[in-house]
């Protein structure tokens, strides 16, 4: 299996595409198969874009900041 290198390039070309994106934001799916349910992607979300509150029942969802800041809430 080949290894994902997250570094400055990478970064850059997903933020480029959020930006070209009328949503603002670019996911870069993170899974192995079609069989994966977890929600393992790698979001670019840039300044103006929205994500509602959401819940994914029959899995969980965890949520690292790579890099800037966000803003928000969560569920209980």
């Amino acid at each position: 299996m080949d290894s994902l290198k997250i570094n400055k390039e990478f970064l850059n070309s997903l933020f480029t595409q959020a930006k070209d994106n009328p949503r603002l934001r670019q996911n870069y799916d993170l899974r192995t198969s079609e069989e994966d349910k977890s929600q393992r992607m790698l979001n670019a979300l840039m300044p103006g874009t929205e994500v509602a509150i959401h819940r994914h029942p029959d899995s969980s969802e965890s949520v690292i900041c790579l890099c800037g800041r966000m803003g928000g809430g969560y569920l209980r």
